[in-house]
């Protein structure tokens, strides 16, 4: 089935539920949202007909939204939680890793390495939520209203991976702190730099390698420079829909019920969108004829082996431990509470 295809019967599945829902009195209301990149799939599949089509006929018509993709903003990103806070963006959309700063609660709903495939993701989304649910409202103002995943974040790269050690000594574009400490523990060697600085790097040979989501890759025709992909997710980029705290709470309890709800909608369809687009990003990267959504292209792909997944479970439980430690005892045990309890992991700070 055709992914379009499958998210118009979504669409009118979430239609029809919201025509025959008992009537509210809802008064008229209109959100300026901040969504994510418009370039992304999931942008057009899922955020657009959500805020533009299932929030408006969900409320018949009351409660509406102008929005606005990320560089259509003007925005960067980081500074999202802070215009929220303050009023100056009612809802957004933003990536833990990009507004963490110094917070490091929420580097624990992605840490490096810690979820193999997108299901793993999801089962430790689920059950981090209601930490960052409680810590967003108390230490940042805001009230979270879903989780947004983007995909797997592998390694694009100018040579040949046949194995986890090939990528010793290379030099490898990241993205956060968690991710470049995964790279430094493998080997190699963590650059930072901008995303659209990769494609020239790559070919000057600034770096060897750079990580990003296997759909984000192939949208920026990496495939272009580089000729591989170890397909070892390193995290997801796991984000977030969520809107000031003060806002929330001057909605009315109608509103701020038909906004609960519908963001639990919206989260199921993000992910949703994204496990198809990472199963066919992939297919398209290395030429696939299930090739749907991306460009094909003619890469090589390999993955780690059993053997060495037992060796990167060392390393991720390591930095995952060093990471309990920078954000605190009682930080790691809420960690172990929940994201552990469902994985089997435990934390030792």
């Amino acid at each position: 089935m055709k992914p379009c295809f499958r998210f118009a019967l979504w669409l009118a599945s979430v239609l029809l539920a919201s025509s025959v829902a008992v009537a509210e009195d809802y008064p008229s209301i209109r959100f300026n949202v901040v969504g994510g990149g418009s370039h992304n799939y999931s942008f057009r599949a899922v955020e657009q007909p959500f805020w533009n089509q299932t929030l408006p006929t969900s409320s018949q018509g009351k409660v509406t939204a102008q929005l606005l993709g990320l560089s259509e903003s003007g925005l960067k990103g980081p500074e999202i939680i802070r215009l929220m806070r303050f009023g100056a963006v009612d809802i957004g959309m933003g990536v833990f890793a990009f507004v963490a700063g110094d917070d490091a609660t929420f580097e624990g709903v992605d840490l490096p390495g810690m979820a193999d495939g997108i299901d793993a993701a999801r089962a430790i989304a689920d059950a981090y939520k209601p930490v960052l649910a409680q810590h967003m409202a108390e230490r940042h103002g805001i009230k979270l209203l879903a989780t947004v995943p983007y995909t797997a974040q592998v390694f694009f790269c100018r040579e040949a991976v046949n194995a986890l050690s090939d990528l010793q000594g290379r030099k490898i574009r990241t993205r956060g702190r968690n991710m470049a400490e995964m790279v430094k523990a493998i080997g190699a060697a963590p650059v930072t730099l901008p995303f659209a600085e990769v494609v020239t790097a790559m070919q000057t040979g600034v770096i060897d390698c750079a990580v990003t989501g296997i759909g984000s890759g192939n949208a920026a025709k990496w495939y272009d420079v580089a000729d591989y992909i170890y397909n070892l997710p390193v995290d997801w980029s796991i984000g977030f829909y969520g809107i000031g705290l003060k806002r929330w709470q001057q909605l009315p309890p109608s509103v701020q019920q038909l906004l609960q709800a519908q963001a639990q909608v919206l989260e199921d369809g993000l992910w949703q969108a994204t496990a198809n687009e990472n199963r066919y990003a992939l297919a398209c990267n290395i030429g696939r004829p299930d090739c749907q959504i991306h460009q094909p292209a003619h890469m090589t792909v390999s993955a780690p082996s059993a053997t060495e997944k037992q060796a990167l479970r060392q390393i991720v439980v390591k930095i995952a431990n060093d990471w309990g430690r920078r954000c605190g005892l009682a930080c790691s045990e809420r960690w172990n509470a929940t994201v552990g309890m469902t994985i089997g992991v435990r934390l030792h700070p």
